[in-house]
């Protein structure tokens, strides 16, 4: 009996010693795993800090685009080295074009390049134009802020994170990589917020017909960009127009500078193909494309009064913008003329910026297009584009003879008499959306 009590107590000395063993590799096993928890945490942490670091560079560096890259790229890197000093040296800086595909043709739509970015400055006799690549909607190329205009600025970012607990188990530390993009201005879309816009078209008899149907397009270039949903348009002219048919011009002053008020209903039953791509785009049963089609020349260049007509209190836009304009809602004139402010009588350019000044300080956006204005000039002798560049909202730079005024990112544009104006008149639209904002990028772009 004594042989049979000491095996059974070797045997539970033996058990004991296993389960102790068990024990410690499940302890080792559970502060091993409690250690990789509290890692990982402290990695996902820190990659939450390094998406809010990119994001906030890349919006910050983004609000500088399209006109100054350099400029882009240092605020973006202070940015990130103010939010977290230790990834500076592992930051990645670099541009692109990002456009619309909305009809899904695989091609960037026309008008978005130039009007929004362009990427194909780089091109020279043995240079290929950067791909764009497409899905989604939207299209990218890489772009190069130098040479190129481009609206996006994307941020790559890397940071390790030093684990506290995980060495034990061999596991030192954990790199963690994101890759962020901002786009200032329509990148790719229409316009996302709601606008009240007035557009005023020069039909003075210096527009040749040519001319004053390339006014006639750009106007329904902007229509066919806008989203009834959310923008209102509306249209003056001048000369003034006969109030029984707008159609028709009358002498100065006699008519309405408003000739359709703020509108909607321009996509309602689409039956005009106003780009040529086999589907209709505007209505053209709308008062307001109808109008603009069927605008014939007017003598009496008076720039001031169809913004704020102080002189002869007819309709203008102003009054519109103000009287039925939404509340809270942007708002905005886009002015184009081909000359000089002759009326009203005294010193009609004077006249012309203090109605625009007078529009400004009501919180109305203003932007002016100066077509084939070459070296003409006021009768006090200020040239038309000084003048124009003062009627816009500023500040603005008069660039208009060095041939970079569309790109300067102001609200003043200029373009030669025989050019295409529906991309000036698309940019000035699209400027409306002026902020910068996070994007995805197409796969690949």
């Amino acid at each position: 009996m004594k042989v049979r009590v000491q095996n059974r107590g070797n045997l539970g000395s033996r058990d004991d010693g296993a389960i102790m063993i068990l024990a410690a590799f499940l302890v080792l096993l559970v502060f091993a795993a409690a250690a990789l928890a509290i890692d990982i945490s402290l990695k996902s942490k820190d990659r939450q800090h390094l998406w809010n670091t990119a994001d906030a560079a890349a919006l910050a560096g983004a609000s500088q685009l399209p006109d100054n890259g350099v400029l882009a790229a240092a605020l973006a890197t202070q940015y990130a080295n103010d939010n977290d000093p230790s990834i500076v040296g592992s930051l990645g800086i670099t541009f692109r074009c990002l456009v619309g595909d909305r009809n899904g043709d695989g091609q960037p739509d026309p008008g978005d390049v130039p009007t929004s970015c362009d990427s194909r400055a780089t091109v020279g006799p043995m240079i290929a134009a950067p791909p764009f690549v497409c899905a989604g909607g939207t299209c990218v190329s890489q772009c190069n802020p130098v040479v190129d205009r481009c609206n996006t600025l994307v941020v790559d970012a890397e940071k390790s994170t030093q684990f506290h607990f995980a060495p034990v188990i061999g596991v030192n530390d954990g790199t963690t990589s994101v890759r962020t993009a901002a786009c200032r201005g329509a990148c790719g879309g229409a316009l996302s917020g709601p606008v009240d816009l007035i557009l005023i078209i020069d039909r003075t008899t210096s527009m040749s017909d040519a001319d004053l149907d390339n006014a006639k397009n750009a106007s329904l270039g902007v229509l066919n960009y806008f989203n009834p949903s959310v923008h209102n348009v509306g249209l003056a002219a001048l000369g003034s127009g006969d109030p029984n048919n707008t159609c028709n011009g009358r002498s100065n002053g006699s008519g309405d500078w408003l000739l359709v008020g703020l509108s909607n209903d321009y996509k309602n039953n689409p039956d005009f193909d106003f780009d040529s791509d086999g589907a209709p785009d505007l209505d053209s049963s709308s008062n307001l494309v109808n109008t603009i089609q069927c605008l014939n020349k007017q003598t009496g260049t008076n720039l001031g009064s169809p913004i704020n007509d102080v002189t002869y209190n007819k309709p203008d836009a102003l009054t519109e913008l103000i009287s039925n304009g939404r509340p809270g809602v942007k708002k905005g004139i886009i002015l184009m003329s081909d000359g000089e402010a002759t009326q009203p009588g005294g010193n009609p350019c004077q006249y012309a910026r203090n109605m625009a000044t007078i529009a400004k300080d009501q919180g109305v956006e203003i932007f002016t297009i100066g077509f084939g204005i070459g070296g003409s000039n006021c009768n006090d002798g200020t040239p038309v584009s000084q003048m124009l560049a003062a009627m816009a909202t500023g500040p603005t730079i008069d660039n208009c003879l060095a041939g970079t005024e569309n790109t300067d990112d102001d609200h003043f544009f200029c373009e030669p008499g025989n050019a295409d104006l529906q991309d000036v008149f698309l940019a000035a639209a699209s400027s409306f959306e002026s902020g910068s904002k996070l994007v995805f990028l197409p796969p690949g772009g």
